[in-house]
Parts: C-alpha cells; sequence; structure tokens
C-alpha cells in the first residue's frame, strides 16, 4: 500500500495518512471492472488539463475503451493498395499500441472499439464502398477483421465486433455495407444476418480467446421493440449461425428524467435474459445527462447511477461498467444534445460530484 507520512515535531510523532481506495480497488475486490474512456485529446497527450484527466483514469478505473481512436476512420484512414487483401502493415497500428501502453501501465482491463460501424469510416471507402459488389464488401470486411485481430492477439481483452447495426425492429438501412442484404457472394450467402454473423467468425480465426460483442444504444430496457429486436438477433447469430459471440454491449446513454425504478428493473431483465442463452451483459458507455428544464438534480443522478450499478453488477453475468466520459470535462454531452450536461461523476473541475459517491456505494455494497 502506498501511503504518505509526516512528523508532529511537537510530540515527536510520525502521521501517517491513508489513501481513500478508488472505485477500482472496490471493483476489483468485488471480482468486478469499473472503467472509462480515453478521449481523444487525453490519447494525443496524456498531460491534458494538467494531468488532471490522467490522475482520475489511474486511480478511479481498472478498465479502458478509446472513444474514435480504434474506429476504422482512424485504423484504416489511407486506402491500402490492395482494399479486398488488407494487412497488418495497413493498419495505423500507433493507435492500438498507445492505448494498450496506457492500459497495461494501470492494470486496465482493454476494450476494442470497434470493428465494424457504418459510420467513422475512412473517406476512401465512403467513396468506393456503394460501387462493391457482395463478394468485394465481404472480401474487405474479412481480411480487415482478421488482420486486426491478428494484431490485437493478447492485447486486447474484448471486442465490439459489430455497433449500432439494428434501429427499432429491423436492421440498419443505407449502410455501406448494404449490398450484402441484395447480392450474394460468391459462395451465394447473402442477407444482413449471414454477413454479421461472418465478421464474428472472422474475428474469433484472428484470435480464438478475446471476448466478442455487439454493441447498441437503446437497447438497455426489456420489451421495446429494439431489445426485443436484438435479442433475437444475437440468440440467433449464437444458435443458428454458430457464431462466436460472446456478449452484448448495452451502451445505456440516459436522460436523468429517464430512470426509475421500472426502467433500472427493464435492464436488469435484460441481464437476465442474455444470461439464459449464456451471453455477457456489459454496461459499456454510461452516461446520465441532465438537460435545461429538468426537474431531478445531482442528488437524484447520484441514486441514478447507484441503482444502474447496482442493478447491472449484481448479475453474475455482468462483469464490466464503463462510463463514457471521465469528468463533465471531458463528456460528448453537450456538443452532442442541446442544452444538456453534467453527465459523468466528476465535475468541469474534475472534483467528485454525487454520482461518483453513488457509483461508491453501489460497488460497496455488492
Amino acid at each position: 500500500m502506498i501511503f504518505s507520512c509526516s512528523t508532529n515535531d511537537e510530540l515527536g510523532v510520525i502521521e501517517v495518512t491513508y489513501p481513500e481506495n478508488g472505485l477500482k480497488d472496490i471493483a476489483s475486490s468485488k471480482g468486478k471492472f469499473i472503467g472509462n474512456l480515453m478521449r481523444d485529446g487525453f490519447f494525443n497527450d496524456h498531460q491534458t488539463n494538467n494531468g488532471a484527466t490522467d490522475n482520475i483514469l489511474k486511480t478511479e478505473y481498472n478498465a479502458l475503451v478509446t472513444g474514435n481512436k480504434m474506429k476504422m476512420s482512424n485504423l484504416l484512414k489511407n486506402r491500402p493498395s490492395d482494399p479486398f487483401n488488407i494487412k497488418i502493415s495497413d493498419i495505423n497500428t500507433y493507435n492500438i499500441d498507445r492505448f494498450v501502453e496506457y492500459a497495461n501501465k494501470h492494470g486496465m482491463k482493454k476494450r476494442g472499439h470497434v470493428m465494424i460501424w457504418y459510420k467513422q469510416i475512412p473517406k476512401w471507402l465512403e467513396d468506393e464502398a456503394p460501387s462493391w459488389s457482395a463478394q468485394q464488401i465481404y472480401d474487405f470486411s474479412k481480411s480487415y477483421v482478421i488482420a486486426l485481430s491478428n494484431y490485437t492477439v493478447g492485447k486486447i481483452d474484448e471486442w465490439d465486433v459489430l455497433n449500432e447495426a439494428i434501429v427499432n425492429d429491423d436492421f440498419r438501412k443505407n449502410t455501406w455495407y448494404d449490398k450484402v442484404n441484395t447480392e450474394a457472394n460468391d459462395k451465394g450467402e447473402k442477407g444482413y444476418i449471414k454477413y454479421f454473423s461472418n465478421l464474428f467468425k472472422w474475428a474469433n480465426q484472428g484470435d480464438q480467446n478475446v471476448k466478442l460483442f455487439y454493441n447498441d444504444f437503446g437497447i438497455e430496457a426489456f420489451g421495446t421493440s429494439k431489445n426485443n429486436f436484438m435479442r433475437n438477433m444475437v440468440k440467433e447469430l449464437k444458435s443458428t449461425y454458430n457464431s462466436p459471440i460472446h456478449g452484448v454491449g448495452l451502451q445505456s446513454h440516459f436522460t436523468i428524467s429517464q430512470i426509475n425504478d421500472d426502467f433500472v428493473r427493464a435492464i436488469g431483465t435484460t441481464i437476465d435474459d442474455l444470461n439464459y442463452t449464456g451471453f455477457i451483459a456489459n454496461i459499456t458507455e454510461l452516461d446520465i445527462r441532465i438537460c435545461a428544464g429538468d426537474t431531478k438534480n445531482l442528488e437524484d443522478q447520484k441514486s441514478a447511477y447507484k441503482k444502474i450499478i447496482s442493478t447491472a453488477f449484481s448479475r453474475a453475468n455482468c462483469n464490466t461498467i464503463l462510463i463514457w466520459g471521465s469528468s463533465d470535462n471531458d463528456s460528448w454531452i453537450p456538443t452532442h444534445f442541446l442544452n444538456c450536461g453534467q453527465a459523468t461523476p466528476h465535475d468541469d473541475n474534475f472534483q467528485k460530484k454525487p454520482a461518483y459517491f453513488g457509483i461508491k456505494e453501489a460497488l460497496e455494497n455488492l
């Protein structure tokens, strides 16, 4: 244990001050991972904000994910000479290495985000993919996923293989991989779910030990149209298509007004239902925003964080919860949701908010 000491000259006594345990210490003692986000500014400069972000991440959290630096737009920014036969040398491995180095230095679980997503793709792919055949999309995707997973063997603990592929009660349309749904590849394979099943198989081919996830927002509460479609899809991937899919990432970007006992119970029911069919169900991007006009305040936010953490972590198949932003200073919410903010456990000055203590209490009570 690290501690500080000072001498009281008048009494001749050495005073020892023990540091307060961070969230990670409590979570670790319970066999859980509480994590956060490596945003772009911090990724580029670990001493940004005079080291305040670094101090929060390394003292409070034992799991880490990147915000944008491991998305395809950053890992495959430049067009490969052969986009249908991606090599490791085509990938910007610096971003992976920098993330892994920091996480390893501080003993953090490492989450890869994301292999295949319809957004944040490189400009060259955005321009070319609409004219590709289904087989070309398969060749590109297969070689990219295998090269990426090959490079990260033993470096990444879990990967989001596929992100945000559904809308309400159907597959998301108008993506760069739409062609696979309307045109068969050379093996006669056709359809979104067939393509998705192969993504997981390719990721597993590259690294047979990494945990593989489907990740999405708005799927948390049991019984909604999107939740029902998600659960049916991942179960079909696993049972019908024999895909090596291990878990579902419940993003969990919430408003304070959403959080009530029924809503939180519905999240627990989703985690339980996924457990029945052998899925891990982790919360991967948790934040709870407060917006202008909301009647709930920071104390309500504390209660909301506590209830969600307690409900999720009380389930054996939920082992990791990641918060999307180390502080309100570092949150994506104000730039994406008008007149909303205060979504994280630390404020703009990097100080602990009531939400922090709600998380702490939830961990202590596990």
